[in-house]
């Protein structure tokens, strides 16, 4: 999430400036600190809700992108077909090996049970 949220501020408006999504991003940095923070600190309530936050926050930047005909995503659908069905297969992908690794990580750390 940090690379992504740094990333973010790479990319610029036409006059190469920031417009208001770039706060999005700050207040997306400083929500993945602060939840952060909460785990390591073992308030997990705070943790969840900050997470819980920041994934609500990111699902409505993606309607917000789906939402204009002109951004990049649209597009794809309306002329570039097997190109945007392509990326969604790779972030399924990716998504799932990612759930993957996951379970096994928490399936090794379980502790061994005497019979």
């Amino acid at each position: 999430m940090y690379v992504v949220v740094l990333t973010s501020f790479g990319i610029r408006t036409i006059d190469g400036g920031f417009n208001w999504l770039h706060a999005l991003s700050v207040l997306t940095f400083c929500t993945l600190t602060a939840g952060l923070w909460a785990v390591r600190k073992g308030n997990i309530r705070s943790h969840r809700s900050f997470m819980t936050g920041s994934y609500f926050g990111l699902l409505g930047a993606f309607m917000g992108v789906l939402a204009v005909p002109s951004r990049r995503i649209p597009q794809l659908a309306a002329h570039e077909l097997p190109l945007l069905g392509l990326l969604i297969l790779v972030l399924l992908g990716t998504a799932a090996l990612t759930i993957l690794g996951f379970a096994q990580l928490r399936t090794a750390q379980r502790p061994l049970r005497a019979r």
